[in-house]
């Protein structure tokens, strides 16, 4: 009888492994995490079986580093060195991501750690919590001028062009919603033109796939909003009639 064995497994990739130690820099970590069964490849199972519950990320933050911002998720800081992160339910095969983007300060040459991570979770087989050995994520820091020019990761860049689309999203409808349809059709065709010189540009699925969803939301927005605009004006024309 095969011995199943199910876990959760992540992965931390920097948008830039060298950072200018001279001054404050501006990174990204992308944060990656799976659930799986190691087993014989003759087995078989199912891809949408729940393997991992209440999946929480616990973050310690290292000395002059602060969270500036976070994609993906939301977090309960309980104060200036501690996140925690409740990531929700996992099924077996499939990942999830996040990103984080931090502000790291100044340091002499060398490799420091910047983040401590520890993963704990409800096994679902087991039906028991989880307690992962902590790990931390360091990051090289070098005086070398020409790090400033580097080009960031493709894949943590990518994960995190589409997420920032959600927050353009959210700010055009701000717009519409005030009647500015003009500006808010603007953001998101805007948007939606990036995504696609991206596509072209890498000859990526993904990108030309975000390009498409954000130019057909241009018409379903405008539709929205310009019928709530003239039911929003007929209401106010029979309000002043019946006055």
């Amino acid at each position: 009888m095969d011995v199943l064995q199910s876990g959760l497994f992540s992965d931390f990739t920097w948008s830039h492994s060298h950072v200018f130690a001279g001054g404050t820099s501006q990174v990204f970590l992308l944060i990656e995490w799976r659930a799986g069964v190691l087993k014989q490849k003759t087995q078989f199972h199912g891809f949408n079986q729940c393997m991992a519950e209440d999946v929480q990320l616990h973050l310690q933050l290292g000395e002059r580093v602060q969270v500036e911002r976070m994609y993906g998720c939301q977090g309960e800081i309980l104060n200036d060195r501690n996140i925690s992160l409740s990531l929700g339910s996992l099924s077996e095969g499939r990942s999830k991501q996040l990103v984080l983007e931090l502000s790291v300060g100044a340091r002499q040459s060398g490799v420091y750690p910047i983040i401590t991570a520890l993963w704990t979770y409800m096994d679902v087989q087991k039906r028991k919590v989880v307690l992962q050995p902590s790990r931390t994520i360091p990051l090289q820091f070098s005086n070398h001028t020409a790090l400033k020019y580097r080009r960031a990761d493709y894949r943590v860049e990518k994960v995190l062009k589409l997420y920032q689309n959600a927050s353009i999203l959210e700010q055009a409808r701000g717009e519409l919603e005030r009647g500015k349809l003009a500006q808010g059709e603007e953001m998101i065709r805007r948007q939606a033109d990036e995504m696609l010189l991206y596509a072209i540009r890498f000859r990526d699925a993904d990108y030309l796939k975000e390009a498409e969803t954000l130019y057909q939301l241009i018409g379903l927005y405008l539709d929205t909003y310009r019928q709530l605009s003239s039911e929003n004006a007929n209401r106010k024309r029979d309000f002043r009639l019946k006055n």
